[in-house]
């Protein structure tokens, strides 16, 4: 779920990664946004039936906001978000070109053992990892939260 709209990919059970149509990457990214009740009105006035962007099936806007063949909700294209994202591409272009600050690797370095004192009470756990691939972060936190219930009880 980005926001208020939702996506779906598929994982790999070994843990190799996820396959996303480009539609759901477009979802995930929130370059495409579920219309508004008020924008669904207003094409409902105008455009007798469009196509799913997901599935390319017909619409009829006269019997509902979303594709009969694969449910997907009428959804835009949000040219706003694609503007901010030219915009922090623009500015991370301005920063590449300026001087490397020299008090970084010192400040990299801090921040490194400030991490690594933080997380030192943690194992090492080869679990954590084996549950994020083959879930999802919100999965492989609760059930490490789960393994340490149990460990503490």
């Amino acid at each position: 779920m980005q926001r208020s709209t939702r996506f779906e990919y598929l994982n790999c059970p070994n843990g190799h990664g996820r396959l996303i149509s480009f539609f759901d990457f477009l979802r995930e990214k929130d370059f495409i946004r579920p219309l508004t009740p008020h924008q669904i009105a207003q094409l409902r006035e105008n455009v007798g039936s469009v196509n799913c962007a997901n599935c390319g099936g017909p619409v009829d806007l006269a019997k509902g906001a979303a594709c009969s063949h694969c449910g997907t909700a009428l959804s835009m294209l949000d040219m706003k978000q694609a503007e901010k994202l030219v915009a922090q591409l623009q500015k991370a272009e301005l920063r590449a070109n300026q001087p490397v600050d020299p008090s970084l690797p010192i400040e990299l370095l801090r921040a490194r053992r400030e991490t690594e004192r933080a997380f030192a009470g943690i194992h090492d756990d080869d679990l954590w990892f084996k549950d994020v691939a083959s879930t999802d972060l919100l999965g492989a936190s609760l059930t490490a939260v789960a393994r340490w219930l149990k460990k503490h009880a």
